[in-house]
């Protein structure tokens, strides 16, 4: 068994039975108020910024990326980013998140995960079974057999965890379920959700595998490392750092990155579940890569007294309908919910809500229902921070983080097959084309030595 020099300074009671976990040990109790959490950080250069500065109060003791050049070189010489990176000067460097956890899993309480999105699932396995709290960025994994046993490994390991999805921590999504159940609305029977985020980030004209000139990763990039449990193939650098996402190997396309972003609001204000079918449109793709641009229209079920909502999607340059005249949706990205009594706008991210057309929004402000959900001060790092302390959860914890990102993820299946895809939830499968499950799992063996 793994003990942390933490365990044994820890406060409180232990809640939770033994686990039947490779090295695991009793759920952790909670930290002491005035205790700085020992974070690593798998992921430093790109989205990984944002963490570093938002956990400026705890003490980071590692740094992890497979590119040091994008990971520490850069980050150092972009001013804000030098500070964040000067406060933490004792903190340990890696290229390999195995070897930093071999090194120093007694130093660490916690772990944030900031890489691409096929190696979400093996560096989350590994964090918990040695009962580290994560935070890792949507859409938590990259295929929905990876979330539903990063998710079941998470609870019985009673971790503390957050998916990055910064919007289930804003205002505007608590606005939109209070005034959802409120009535304030009516029923709600349509949501249009859309992200407008630069296409070219997802389409590719081939996957490039044979052709073109060799071309040799630069000295900074562990390449064999950025690849993990992913088939080898020639390095391309139009195939890593910011255009992985547009290749099925490692990254979802325009709605694995989007989608728990647009469509947390109407996930948690209508409490919508599983889907029992999506049907996808778009445009040509190439083999191993994702279209220009996309719809994508779910049927959820009723639930109780409330009716079955269809949920439709559009990226890559198309938009919804205007709800009303004169209404210019935010090219970023949002959602917008037909009730049978108003149509309310949620902006990108959940950052805002109004009531539509803005003549009803400032007819109804003064009867609008009262704020009753907790707010998070701090945004979503804090918010996980703050939890570990407390032994509590997190709003985009993986308990509703999973079934969020698995709405998503079943949408880019559908784009993938190019087809509707009916859903048995319960079993995880396609009932309705066999031969589309190959894209409810990874779609290929993981290379060994990455324990999963």
């Amino acid at each position: 068994m793994l003990f942390s020099r933490r365990d044994f300074i820890r406060s409180g009671s232990v809640a939770s039975s033994i686990l039947i976990l490779p090295r695991g040990t009793r759920a952790q109790s909670p930290i002491s108020p005035n205790a700085r959490l020992q974070i690593a950080m798998i992921g430093v250069g790109g989205r990984g910024r944002a963490p570093l500065s938002a956990l400026q109060d705890e003490q980071i003791v590692a740094f992890c990326d497979v590119d040091y050049a994008r990971g520490r070189e850069e980050p150092a010489r972009k001013g804000k980013a030098t500070d964040l990176l000067a406060r933490f000067p004792q903190a340990k460097w890696f290229h390999d998140y195995r070897l930093m956890f071999e090194q120093m899993a007694d130093e660490i309480d916690a772990v944030v995960v900031t890489v691409p999105d096929h190696m979400h699932y093996a560096i989350g396995m590994e964090a918990i079974r040695r009962r580290k709290h994560v935070y890792i960025e949507k859409p938590l994994c990259r295929c929905i057999t990876e979330v539903r046993a990063l998710q079941a490994a998470a609870k019985q390991a009673g971790v503390v965890t957050q998916m990055g999805n910064q919007g289930r921590s804003a205002e505007g999504i608590r606005l939109a379920r209070e005034w959802v159940q409120a009535g304030l609305l009516g029923h709600v029977h349509t949501v249009h959700a859309w992200t407008n985020h630069t296409p070219t980030l997802y389409s590719h004209p081939e996957y490039d595998d044979a052709g073109g000139e060799p071309e040799i990763p630069p000295p900074s990039l562990q390449y064999d490392l950025w690849l993990g449990v992913a088939p080898v193939r020639p390095y391309r650098l139009s195939r890593s750092h910011s255009r992985w996402r547009g290749y099925t190997d490692y990254g979802c396309g325009a709605m694995g990155d989007w989608g728990c972003h647009q469509l947390d609001a109407a996930f948690y204000s209508l409490d919508l579940g599983a889907p029992t079918s999506v049907e996808a449109a778009g445009t040509e793709v190439k083999i191993g890569t994702y279209p220009t641009s996309n719809t994508l229209t779910y049927r959820f079920p009723a639930r109780g007294a409330r009716p079955p909502v269809e949920v439709k999607w559009f990226d890559g340059g198309l938009f919804p309908p205007s709800p009303v005249e004169g209404f210019k949706p935010d090219t970023a990205g949002g959602s917008i919910f037909y009730g049978d009594k108003v149509i309310m706008w949620v902006s990108s991210h959940s950052g805002s809500a109004r009531l539509l057309p803005e003549k009803r929004m400032q007819e109804m402000r003064a009867s609008l229902p009262a704020k009753t959900i907790p707010r998070v001060i701090g945004g979503p790092h804090v918010e996980w921070v703050n939890a570990i302390r407390q032994a509590g959860k997190c709003g985009s914890n993986f308990d509703y983080a999973g079934p969020l990102a698995e709405v998503a993820l079943l949408g880019v299946a559908a784009v993938r097959a190019r087809t509707r895809l009916d859903w048995d939830p319960v079993n995880a499968r396609v009932t309705n084309h066999a031969w589309a499950n190959a894209f409810i799992g990874p779609g290929y063996d993981y290379r060994p030595g990455w324990g999963v």
